[in-house]
């Protein structure tokens, strides 16, 4: 898929933390350090040079002056003054995970033409059983939804048009909740880690 169709990776990376301030009230200084954690666990070749939050002693001008650092780093990723690093793609979203993101990583695959699943985390609460199976039944009803204005006539054809996009859509957010509520019955229920790859620029 051409990214003339489809927002940058920067633009989905930094509208999911814009919609996690914005309705979650996340701060910067929250995620920085959430970001910090994941970029030395998941990418520790790259970020050998970068601060490690987790390793300073306790609260001095020096520590501070790290944070501070650091803090002001990450603002010019969300805010767009600086290129985000496609090495940094992965630990991003699932920093925005973390804080209770659930969209951006399903776009993220979307622009390469593949289903974003989200992938069961380890430390999951039982809640987030629920919070799948609500999914599966928001997603599929926005299906029934748009599929049934398409076939108020008894038809489905090229009258439809107008509605054929959102049905696609819909229909994708439907089979990535059906996916993601598989990965973690495969998980907690048969012990088998899913299949699920992720999928980087």
């Amino acid at each position: 898929m051409s990214d003339n169709r489809h927002p940058s990776r920067d633009a989905l990376l930094r509208d999911g933390f814009g919609q996690l301030r914005e309705q979650r009230g996340v701060s910067l200084e929250s995620f920085a350090f959430t970001l910090n954690a994941l970029v030395h666990a998941m990418a520790p070749a790259k970020s050998d040079k970068m601060p490690n939050l987790s390793s300073l002693g306790g609260l001095n001008a020096e520590s501070m002056r790290t944070i501070e650092s650091w803090r002001k780093r990450c603002e010019r990723w969300v805010d767009g003054g600086t290129e985000l690093p496609a090495w940094l793609e992965e630990p991003f979203v699932t920093a925005l995970e973390e804080h209770g993101d659930t969209d951006t990583r399903v776009q993220l695959a979307r622009r390469h033409g593949f289903m974003g699943v989200r992938r069961p985390a380890l430390g999951d609460a039982p809640a987030c059983a629920f919070a799948a199976l609500g999914s599966v039944g928001r997603e599929t009803g926005d299906v029934m939804g748009v599929v049934s204005e398409m076939l108020q006539d008894g038809v489905l054809d090229e009258r439809d048009r107008q509605y054929g996009e959102q049905a696609l859509t819909d229909i994708d957010d439907a089979v990535a909740a059906l996916m993601s509520m598989r990965a973690l019955i495969q998980e907690r229920v048969m012990g088998a880690r899913p299949a699920l790859r992720s999928v980087n620029q």
